[in-house]
C-alpha cells in the first residue's frame, strides 16, 4: 500500500506469519511481535527523520524483539538472530533524495492494523495514515460494508445551519430491533472521513469490538468470571438508521467490567462534504445481571452520561486532530429526580445536549479550536 504527499512517498507491508517465520528464523507471532515493512522515499532536497514511536509508542528495538527468539544455550545462533533483526530495521534518517526501507518491530494487532508513519521534514511533521488487514480474529467493523450503506444520491449534503436543525431533529435514543424501546442517549456526533475519522481514537486508546458470535460470547463470559481485562470484547446491537451500530469502539480500565465505550452510525448527510456520524458515548462502571444475554450479566452504565461526553471531548482534543466543537439539543433533559433509562433499566441524567466534534486530517493547536457559538452545557461561559 503507497501513499505520495509533499515530495514524499510511502509504501507498507505487513507479512503474513508464515513470511515473518521466512524473514527472522522464527514464529513472532507467538511472541507477540508484529514485524512492519515501511519504505520511505525522500525526495526532497532537506534530511528527513522517521520516528518510529508515531507508528507505536512502545515498539520494540531490534534486539528486544530477537530476544524473544533467543535459545537457551545457543549464543552463536542467538548473535545471529541479534544481528538478522538489527540489519532489516528501518533506518531513521534519510539524507535529501534518498529512500530507505526495513521492518519497525510493533506490538501484534489482529483483523485490522492502524498504522502511522510520522516523520520531520522541513515542512514541519509529515504523516501518512493506513488501514491494513492482518490475520486474526476480525473486528466487527470489517462485516460492514460502509460504501454501501446507503445508495448513490442518498447522502443529502447541509451547511452548518441545516446540519445543527437536522441533529436537533434526530431521535432522542438508539432503539432496539423493532424500534418499540428507547435506549442509550445518542449524546454524540463526529464528523470525519475514513481514517481522519478513526485514527484520532485509536491514538487515544480506543480500540475496536470483536463480533458478538460464540467465540467473543465465550471470552466475554471468562472475562466476566475472572474480573480480567477485554479490550476488544463485543458489544451488544443497539439500532439507529434502522440498521446496528456501524463502528463501536471502547476503552478499557481495569477489568471487563469497567469501561468507556461509543456506538457509530454513518449518517444519511453530510456537512461541508464531510461525512457524519451520530452515537452515544457512555461509562460501564459494573455489571448486572440480566436475561438479555446467555451469559445472563450485562454492563451497568454511570447515570452522568455528560461527564463521558466531556472526557471523550478531551481525550479527542488532546490528539491535536480536533478543529472544531459544539453542543446541539435533542437529546432531552433529565434529572436526578426524574431520570430516563435505557434498555437493561440503568437510570442516567443529562443536560440533553449532543457533543458534535468535527476531525481533520492535519493537527491543530488546542488554542485555535473553534468552539461553535451554538447550546452551551451547564456552567460553561460563552
Amino acid at each position: 500500500m503507497t501513499q505520495e504527499q509533499n515530495e514524499l512517498k510511502v509504501s507498507v507491508s505487513i507479512p503474513t506469519d508464515e513470511e515473518s517465520k521466512h524473514f527472522f528464523g522464527g514464529p513472532l507471532s507467538d511472541c507477540g511481535v508484529q514485524a512492519v515493512w515501511i519504505k520511505i522515499e525522500n525526495r526532497s532536497n532537506a534530511p528527513l527523520y522517521y520516528l518510529p514511536i508515531t507508528t507505536d509508542p512502545n515498539y520494540f528495538s531490534p534486539l528486544e524483539a530477537a530476544q524473544r527468539l533467543h535459545r537457551w544455550f545457543s549464543s552463536e545462533v542467538n548473535d545471529k538472530i541479534d544481528a538478522n533483526f538489527e540489519q532489516q530495521s528501518i533506518p531513521t534518517i534519510l539524507a535529501a533524495h534518498q529512500s530507505a526501507s526495513g521492518f519497525v518491530y510493533t506490538h501484534r494487532d489482529s483483523g485490522l492494523k492502524l498504522l502511522n508513519v510520522g516523520m520531520l521534514s522541513r515542512n514541519g511533521r509529515e504523516h501518512f495514515r493506513f488501514i491494513m488487514p492482518v490475520e486474526g480474529t476480525k473486528y466487527a467493523v470489517q462485516n460492514v460494508n460502509l460504501e454501501k450503506v446507503y445508495a448513490p444520491g442518498q447522502i443529502e449534503e447541509l451547511d452548518l445551519a441545516g446540519f445543527r436543525k437536522k441533529l436537533e431533529n434526530l431521535p432522542c435514543c438508539v432503539r432496539n430491533k423493532d424500534g418499540s424501546r428507547n435506549g442509550d442517549p445518542l449524546n454524540l456526533v463526529i464528523v470525519g472521513d475514513g481514517v481522519d475519522a478513526i485514527f484520532p481514537f485509536t491514538g487515544r486508546g480506543w480500540q475496536m469490538n470483536e463480533s458478538q458470535d460464540v467465540a467473543g460470547s465465550y471470552r466475554m463470559a471468562k472475562a466476566f468470571l475472572f474480573r480480567s481485562k477485554y479490550e476488544t470484547a463485543p458489544v451488544s446491537p443497539l439500532y439507529l438508521f434502522g440498521r446496528v451500530q456501524d463502528v463501536a469502539l471502547q476503552k478499557a480500565r481495569e477489568t471487563i467490567n469497567e469501561r468507556n465505550h461509543l456506538r457509530l452510525w454513518m449518517a444519511p448527510f453530510k456537512v461541508e462534504g464531510r461525512k457524519v456520524w451520530v452515537g452515544h458515548v457512555s461509562r460501564d462502571i459494573g455489571i448486572h445481571f440480566t436475561t438479555k444475554s446467555w451469559y445472563l450479566v450485562t454492563h451497568r452504565m454511570d447515570a452522568q452520561v455528560d461527564s463521558d461526553r466531556t472526557y471523550l471531548l478531551q481525550d479527542l482534543l488532546f490528539t491535536g486532530y480536533v478543529y472544531r466543537f459544539g453542543y446541539v439539543s435533542g437529546v432531552g433533559a433529565s434529572t436526578p429526580d426524574h431520570p430516563r433509562a435505557n434498555m437493561t433499566n440503568d437510570p442516567y441524567v443529562t443536560d440533553g445536549l449532543r457533543a458534535v466534534i468535527f476531525l481533520g486530517p492535519n493537527s491543530v493547536p488546542i488554542e485555535q479550536v473553534q468552539r461553535l457559538d451554538w447550546e452551551l452545557p451547564f456552567g460553561m461561559s460563552r
